[in-house]
């Protein structure tokens, strides 16, 4: 709302300005800038702020605004003019009280003369015997905008010069508008001419001779006139009487009266309605605070006993912690001692192994180089019998030759069979056979010695198992209690080996169409088959004794992950596979490592000792510090 201040601070105007700011204080009224209307049915002034009266009824206050804004006194400035006619104009528009609605019209300004004389509506001045020189051809005058300016005082609504074939006649038709204001305005300009001597009257007389401009407000006795003017009063007007448009006009008022009384009663009902509405609606909120209370105070109460179950969590919490904390630590000495043995077990392991695996070379190479020399032994003394028996041979053909030729040729056969069944069984043969016997007797007592070996190799190895089912034993306890003591910028995490990497899928997803459900789906599927104990895609590559299993890359659900998806997941599902058959082979499920981050392995026993170790000693330092 505009205050005094600023109102003061506003420039002034002048005359020709008063219609447009009419307009501009009344648009500022209807939004409230200015209070009129105090309680009740009283009303007060904003433009008078210093004026000792400041309340007045409806009937006054009209009468005030209207009085000032019609005045012709040099005492009120034009900008006061202008506000009072905006007041006037909000008071009849915006707040007219149906009650005063029909007095109102006894205000409105009197006709100076007869009420029954008609004036041409609406409201219009003539101006004759206006100044024209003759240019180009063609009669010439003031053009609209600067006759405007000249009756400025007058606050013409608009000014129309009147022409013909030969241009400016020298005459205009001034319009005042169609309400009371304009003719207050156009009586101000009748008796502006009347009273310099230049009225309608003066003009009949001094027509021939008076060089002056003459003026008057335009009537019946102009309307029936022929001629330019008259043509363009009943192209552009209609006769009325000041009664006449009274009458019009409180016709209008009633018309408006009844209206706006039918719409205060509706008003009436409505507020009866509202004012029920509210009542109800109070008592409502009456109802919904109550709850709301009641709800506040259960709040309060839930949140004790919610506050005291925390602090009794937290120091139980501390409790176990501290427990924790003392098997912890019991478990640490007893994983040091532990850790000692087994290095202690372990080196002595090796040596006994290394020790083993030299004897059992150097054994081979003894029974390698025995069993070359028996064989070479037994080529040579097979090579001498055999020359033997050759020897007998040819003796016993030099015995036979004396006989008779039949028989020797008979003989000579027998013997040759003889021969050939000597070689094959004879006594050499089982000479043979028995040192070949006397060698399995040997290379028995060998094997003998190799078992003994043997037998010892597979105590080592039976220690060894054991000591590792301790340290997996160890690592297991190790995992349970790391869960809540590794973070995110730990140099050991813990590793859930056979798990897909979920980031891996989530990228894909984003990068196709950021559909996050997706890729969850998508990765629970993948997840399933890997664990699918029927889904076995690998291959036995690699020498006798040095075979390993590796992923069949032709394998069909491979094959579709990668066409599918891409690379980046293919090789997802390939580590988890990988990862599943070395861990958890026989169980085919995710199970938790212990995993050095930077090195991308399996975290020794010893390393995540001496990480605990080192936690517990800044945590101990932490605590001396606080």
């Amino acid at each position: 709302m505009a205050n005094t201040s600023d109102y003061e601070e506003e420039s002034e105007i002048s005359e020709s300005e008063i219609e447009e700011s009419v307009e501009k204080f009344y648009s500022q009224l209807q939004s409230n800038q200015y209070k009129v209307k105090r309680s009740g049915k009283t009303f007060r002034c904003p433009f008078c702020p210093g004026k000792k009266k400041q309340s007045y009824e409806y009937k006054e206050i009209v009468q005030h605004a209207t009085g000032i804004g019609s005045s012709s006194s040099s005492r009120h400035r034009p900008k006061s003019k202008a506000e009072h006619q905006a007041l006037s104009k909000y008071l009849k528009n915006d707040l007219a009280d149906p009650a005063s609605l029909l007095q109102v019209a006894i205000i409105r300004p009197s006709p100076q003369r007869n009420n029954e004389e008609k004036y041409v509506w609406p409201w219009m001045g003539i101006l004759v015997n206006l100044p024209v020189w003759f240019q180009d051809g063609r009669f010439v005058g003031d053009n609209r905008d600067e006759l405007i300016l000249k009756l400025s005082e007058f606050n013409p609504s608009d000014v129309h010069p009147l022409g013909d074939h030969k241009g400016h006649t020298g005459k205009c038709i001034v319009e005042f508008g169609t309400d009371w204001i304009g003719f207050r305005n156009a009586m101000s300009f009748v008796k502006h001419f009347q009273s310099r001597g230049v009225g309608r009257l003066d003009w009949g007389k001094n027509k021939q001779t008076s060089e002056e401009m003459h003026g008057w407000v335009a009537t019946e006795l102009d309307f029936n006139s022929g001629g330019i003017i008259g043509g363009f009063l009943k192209q552009h007007g209609v006769l009325k009487s000041v009664n006449d448009v009274m009458l019009e006009e409180s016709k209008r008022i009633g018309s408006r009266v009844t209206d706006m009384t039918m719409q205060i009663e509706a008003k009436n009902k409505d507020l009866h309605e509202m004012q029920y509405k509210y009542h109800a609606k109070a008592f409502s909120l009456e109802r919904i605070m109550e709850d709301n209370e009641r709800i506040v105070q259960s709040f309060n109460e839930d949140r004790r006993r919610l506050e005291e179950d925390v602090i009794r969590h937290q120091r139980y919490v501390l409790e176990q912690n501290e427990k924790m904390r003392k098997e912890l630590e019991y478990n640490r000495r007893q994983l040091e001692a532990s850790d000692k043995q087994i290095n202690m077990e372990s080196s002595q392991y090796e040596i006994n192994k290394q020790e083993l695996q030299n004897q059992r070379q150097k054994n081979a190479e003894i029974e390698q180089k025995k069993a070359d020399e028996e064989v070479l032994k037994l080529i040579e003394q097979q090579k001498r019998e055999k020359e033997e028996n050759l020897k007998r041979i040819v003796q016993l053909q030099k015995e036979l030759d004396a006989k008779q030729q039949v028989e020797l040729e008979i003989e000579k056969l027998k013997g040759q069979i003889e021969v050939m069944h000597h070689m094959g069984g004879g006594k050499d043969d089982s000479t043979v056979k028995e040192k070949i016997e006397k060698l399995k007797e040997e290379l028995k007592d060998k094997m003998e010695e190799m078992e003994v070996s043997e037998d010892l190799y597979r105590g080592l190895v039976a220690k060894e198992r054991i000591a590792n089912d301790e340290v997996q034993e160890a690592r297991k306890e190790l995992i349970q209690g790391l869960e809540n003591m590794l973070g995110g910028r730990s140099s050991i995490r813990l590793k859930r080996m056979g798990e897909l990497d979920s980031k891996v899928f989530k990228e894909i997803a984003q990068a196709r169409n950021g559909n996050d459900l997706e890729a969850t789906l998508a990765w629970s599927k993948w997840q399933k088959e890997v664990q699918d104990s029927n889904w076995h895609p690998f291959k036995i590559v690699g020498q006798k004794g040095r075979e390993e299993e590796v992923i069949k890359e032709d394998d069909e659900k491979l094959v579709q992950v990668r066409n599918e998806y891409g690379e980046e997941v293919y090789e997802a599902v390939k580590t988890a596979l990988l990862e599943l058959n070395e861990y958890n082979a026989s169980g085919r499920y995710p199970v938790t490592e212990i995993w050095k981050i930077k090195e991308n392995r399996k975290a020794t026993l010893k390393e995540v000792i001496q990480y605990i170790f080192r936690q517990w000693k800044l945590q101990k330092v932490k605590r001396n510090n606080l």
